[in-house]
């Protein structure tokens, strides 16, 4: 091929490429122009993954777990993005005990986007040994003084024994006992508890951050009634009748249960229960409050809360029956304005009342009054709701008003 040749086909091909750069120019632009590029901060954190952390190493104290990037891409890109097309890692390969600032590097699999900038680029991990020890669970017994007489607690059952902690090495260090707490306040059977232990340091500080297996541990303490001695519970009795329409609506007796002492097998024959000694209610209209002994066999000695001849407080709610009665009253007009003149229709309703039995047998009619407040009402129909006056401190209630809506004309 001459030179000649040569510099046609140099020519030609000079031209193609030209051709395709405009081309590609001209594809940019118009790709540019439908969807520009735009450069923000992604909206959404970045979650950080720690990566080939050392063998028996962890991560101690606060740390920063998501980034914010910078980047820059399509638009129609930007709405395809969510916070799973970025991976945040901190690689650990290498380090050594204690605080170190680490880079954070952030990549994306998506096409046409540049990241441009990571906040924070470096971050602080500070990185400890881990440890692992086994701890004996150590049991403080609370409220021992109050389990009531005639009965013995016995030393606390632990299962397990000892828990295994495990945790950064200087934490783990630290811990001197696994503690659980247990009250006996007022135990008259086993108490059974079944919680984590605390983990305290020798000035008994609680060690947070640390991991314990199991996570629960089980303290049983037995409590045993010593022989001759029982709990029974207090059964009150009452004498008489309360007044007419009255009834006896609750009765309590504190304390509800007693300690009592004697012979082990009088004890043992007991029915479970002692009664007071009678209450007289004959007539009663109130609440009767009294103390009173109780009526103990021959033999038997109550100890502690509820003994002597006043030793239990018996306090018995009266009540009065509760009836309903229905009352036909006369409206009274009230508050109608001076020159007018009003008319009820219908000129009565039935008035149904509920309350205690003995405050309605007593009730006069004039007791009781319906009124229609009329203040404010010009000419006309109008539609009035009867307001019913009851006497004050006798507990009755209006159940219901008929008919409960009046028509009133004013003229």
């Amino acid at each position: 091929m001459n030179r000649k040749m040569w510099r046609i086909l140099l020519s030609n091909l000079s031209s193609a490429f030209l051709a395709l750069f405009l081309g590609m120019v001209v594809w940019a632009v118009a790709v540019y122009e439908k969807a520009p590029p735009r450069t923000d901060f992604f909206p959404k954190a970045i979650p950080i993954k720690m990566i080939n952390l050392p063998q028996d190493f962890t991560i101690t104290g606060p740390v920063v777990t998501e980034v914010r990037v910078k980047i820059r891409a399509l638009a129609n890109t930007w709405e395809k993005l969510q916070a799973e097309s970025f991976e945040a890692t901190v690689d650990l390969q290498g380090l050594e005990p204690g605080p170190h600032e680490v880079p954070v590097t952030v990549q994306t699999l998506e096409k046409g986007v540049v990241i441009l900038a990571v906040e924070p680029a470096r971050i602080t991990v500070n990185l400890q040994e881990m440890d692992t020890r086994k701890v004996r669970v150590k049991v403080k017994v609370l409220d021992e003084e109050s389990v009531p007489l005639g009965y013995t607690p016995r030393l606390p059952e632990v299962t397990p024994e000892q828990v295994t902690i495990s945790g950064p090495k200087n934490l783990v260090a630290q811990v001197a006992e696994a503690s659980i707490e247990v009250s006996l306040k007022n135990a008259r059977e086993t108490v059974i508890k079944q919680e984590a232990p605390l983990l305290l340091d020798g000035m008994g500080n609680r060690v947070l951050g640390l991991t314990i297996s199991p996570a629960t541990v089980t303290v049983k303490i037995a409590i045993e009634r010593q022989v001759g001695y029982r709990d029974v519970t207090v059964r009150a009795i009452t004498k008489g009748s309360p007044a007419p329409g009255y009834w006896i609506s609750n009765i309590r007796v504190e304390p509800a249960l007693v300690t009592v002492y004697g012979q082990p097998t009088v004890i043992e024959d007991l029915p479970g229960y002692l009664d007071t000694q009678p209450i007289d209610v004959e007539g009663a209209k109130r609440d009767v409050i009294q103390r009173v002994a109780l009526a103990l066999p021959e033999g038997i000695l109550v100890l502690g809360e509820g003994a002597g001849k006043e030793g239990i407080l018996v306090q018995i709610s009266i009540q009065p029956l509760m009836g309903g009665q229905t009352i036909h009253l006369e409206l009274a007009l009230q508050n109608l304005r001076v020159g007018l003149k009003a008319t009820a229709s219908p000129t009565a309703v039935d008035i149904i009342l509920s309350g205690p039995l003995p405050a309605l047998q007593e009730l006069k009619p004039d007791d009781v009054k319906a009124v229609l407040d009329l203040f404010g009402l010009s000419k006309g129909t109008h539609k009035v709701t009867p307001k019913v006056i009851l006497p004050e401190g006798l507990g009755l209630e209006v159940k219901s008003i008929v008919p409960d809506i009046v028509e009133v004309t004013i003229e």
